[in-house]
């Protein structure tokens, strides 16, 4: 497992949703020069290392009409390379892709072109599946990641693919499957205690739902599915 560029992709995609002035700022201390594209209510981050290029959307901004409405918008549209996909997350990279394009095709056209990753958390995420189903990066991340899309739209991305699921996330486990819907790539799962653990059980969702009751916080797979805990447990793996 590629833990360090994992750390990485956590760190940008919890840096963009930060505004235009501090997302900047907090990418350059990973070392990266980055800048925040805003179109239609999407938003992504593109920072840029000395080897490598990351494109890390941004999740779901509750006050944000945009993604609110690309959330319900649970219909599948045809994907670009055949299968079908969430119409409201396709939208979303809609919105991005023509910038997403422009930066990928100056990279290509430099004499030592830098590696391409994409990632991002939550709705983030989906958009990120989607980008990786069109043009094909190094290798894609991502975090509390909801359904995509069918099964011909998942068999179609080849890159590799670590997603990242923390104990009770509620995004994980929507839309529902019986609805057609299927993740991609290797599940990745952290259990109640941020551990890496082979899968989720019922005793770890359990006792996940109990921990967070005794801390008073009475909705876990919201509060599991924030981006600080990903970012701090695969934080944990780095240290090892």
């Amino acid at each position: 497992m590629d833990w360090d560029n994992c750390h990485i992709a956590a760190k940008l995609s919890a840096i963009a949703y930060m505004d235009a002035a501090n997302g900047p700022r907090a990418a350059s201390k990973l070392g990266y020069k980055a800048k925040l594209v805003s179109k239609g209510g999407a938003e992504m981050l593109i920072a840029t290392g000395k080897k490598d290029l990351w494109i890390a959307f941004r999740g779901t901004e509750p006050a944000v009409l945009n993604d609110v409405l690309a959330d319900l918008k649970v219909f599948k549209n045809t994907a670009a390379k055949g299968g079908k996909v969430h119409g409201g997350f396709q939208s979303e990279v809609n919105d991005l892709w023509l910038d997403v394009v422009d930066v990928l095709s100056k990279n290509d056209k430099l004499k030592n072109p830098r590696d391409v990753y994409f990632t991002g958390h939550s709705l983030g995420a989906a958009m990120a599946t989607i980008s990786a189903h069109r043009i094909t990066p190094k290798a894609l991340f991502t975090f509390g990641s909801p359904r995509v899309g069918g099964p011909i739209f998942v068999q179609s991305i080849s890159c590799p693919h670590m997603r990242c699921m923390n104990n009770n996330d509620i995004v994980c486990r929507i839309p529902p499957a019986w609805l057609g819907f299927r993740h991609h790539g290797e599940m990745i799962y952290f259990n109640r205690d941020g551990k890496l653990a082979p899968g989720p059980t019922w005793t770890d969702a359990w006792q996940g739902i109990l921990n967070s009751w005794k801390r008073f916080k009475f909705f876990d797979g919201v509060v599991d599915h924030g981006m600080p805990n990903y970012v701090k447990a695969i934080s944990k793996q780095i240290k090892k």
